[in-house]
């Protein structure tokens, strides 16, 4: 009597085995992502004896490295995220939220690549896609389309024809075998294999797109991911205005880069330059800063508003920016800069819905901060960039000089820094840029505003309304 074969259960999370179910994973303590493993065991030769003739391993240091066989998307922005462009034989997952442009991405991918590429889509027929291509007026001499879902079929073809670049669309809908729905565990852990040994030994890139569940995390296991060689999550802003690509893993190139991209009617295009949209008469409280989304800098506009507080005690209410490094440097301010801002609500944002949680921001808020509290205005031309610590000491932010650089290109003629930067090549650069350099926060009212912090005070150290003294004071005008 044959005797029967045992089964084997597989964690969908982090891919441990087990010979019986059981609830929750002792590996990764995930609850109910065990399930049976229909996969098709591993046959190995006897034990003792070897499988068949073995090949002669080559050094490492025979091996040609694939560096310098990059090819370009036509996108420079994504070749950044990519760590300088297409790798042969890469493996690449495009995750995000439906609707956020992973098609449409795709398609101007197609439009800038100069090689012949393969399109299988299982979500869209051959006709939707050519509506979307003539929207985006493409031309799609150099797409093959197919809504090919078998697995075999399409390693098959990749082995057998070797296009520049295979696209997949989406990995959920690929079928392997029969008798299991796509986009099950087992179905997604097969798709990964096969297209990963397809593409390393046919040396082709492979673009895969992926779902994105409700919890915010790729759809299908963890095994899923670990099995690429490049993991992209494409997300849009909070206003929807702009559409955002970083990489999570990168086995060819730096992970964190970011991507930021405009979807339009006719396609998706780099994003223009943000800060070109600032005015010639900034209000009271906004300031320009850079932050850094990877290596990339992106001038952005602080904002702050100043108010006396009507409704109990004050409060401290940041959108983009961090909370608790508000409360913070408001501390700084009262205690260096001997304002009474406890009796003053501070709200502070960064315009476009951008985000930021970095240090090299904290000038910027101070100088919004207190322009909004003596409501004077700050010039549109002058840039603010330094780190503030709890002593009221101002130091450099971190990877300053590239920061500096995009506000010296983008036309700030004056840029408020801290006294340890070191800006030699830049001022050799751009001979005509004006700078101020600060020691402490102390400094920012004689600096910035002609006059010192304290001015609004009375003999009994009461804090005045922002703006009364102004006519007996005389005008202070903001500085450029």
């Amino acid at each position: 009597m044959a005797k029967k074969a045992a089964k084997n259960f597989i964690c969908n999370s982090c891919g441990a085995t087990y010979s019986r179910w059981q609830g929750k994973c002792t590996q990764c303590s995930e609850w109910n992502t065990i399930d049976e493993d229909h996969s098709a065991p591993v046959i190995s030769g006897k034990k003792g004896k070897p499988s068949g003739p073995m090949d002669e391993l080559p050094f490492l240091a025979e091996i040609d490295p694939e560096e310098s066989a990059r090819k370009s998307t036509g996108l420079d922005d994504l070749d950044l995220v990519l760590g300088g462009g297409l790798v042969p034989g890469q493996l690449i997952l495009l995750a995000g939220e439906p609707g956020v442009g992973k098609s449409t991405l795709i398609l101007e991918i197609s439009r800038r690549f100069t090689g012949r590429i393969y399109y299988f889509s299982g979500e869209e027929s051959p006709g939707q896609i050519r509506m979307r291509s003539d929207r985006m007026k493409i031309d799609g001499s150099r797409i093959k389309i197919s809504r090919e879902i078998e697995l075999d079929a399409i390693c098959n073809r990749m082995s057998r024809e070797k296009p520049d670049l295979l696209v997949v669309d989406s990995v959920q809908t690929i079928s392997s075998r029969e008798g299991n729905l796509p986009g099950s565990p087992g179905q997604l852990r097969d798709a990964a294999f096969a297209l990963l040994e397809a593409a390393k030994r046919s040396k082709v890139p492979v673009l895969l797109t992926g779902h994105i569940t409700k919890e915010g995390t790729i759809g299908g296991p963890r095994l899923l991911e670990h099995m690429m060689d490049t993991v992209l999550y494409f997300e849009s802003d909070r206003n929807n205005h702009y559409r955002i690509l970083k990489s999570t893993k990168n086995r060819f190139g730096p992970v964190g880069e970011a991507a930021i991209l405009e979807m339009r009617t006719d396609g998706m295009i780099p994003a223009r330059r943000l800060s070109s949209t600032r005015s010639e008469d900034s209000p009271a409280g906004c300031v320009h800063a850079v932050i850094l989304e990877g290596s990339r800098p992106i001038v952005v506009e602080v904002q702050a508003l100043v108010t006396r507080s009507s409704y109990g005690p004050a409060r401290r209410v940041a959108e983009g920016l961090d909370t608790g490094r508000l409360l913070l440097l408001s501390a700084v301010m009262e205690k260096h800069l001997k304002l009474r801002l406890s009796d003053y609500d501070i709200f502070a944002n960064i315009a476009g819905g951008f985000r930021a949680d970095e240090p090299g921001l904290d000038l910027a808020l101070c100088v919004a901060i207190l322009s909004s509290f003596n409501e004077q205005p700050v010039s549109s031309h002058t840039g603010v960039l330094g780190e503030v610590g709890l002593s009221g000491e101002l130091r450099p932010a971190s990877r300053e000089n590239i920061r500096l650089k995009e506000m010296a290109t983008l036309g700030f003629q004056k840029l408020v820094i801290s006294s340890g930067s070191a800006t030699e090549e830049i001022e050799q650069a751009n001979p005509a840029l004006a700078w101020k350099r600060l020691k402490s926060v102390s400094e920012i009212p004689s600096a910035l505003f002609g006059g010192s912090g304290s001015s609004q005070h009375d003999g009994a150290g009461e804090s005045a309304r922002p703006g009364q003294n102004r006519e007996t004071d005389g005008q202070v005008n903001a500085l450029l």
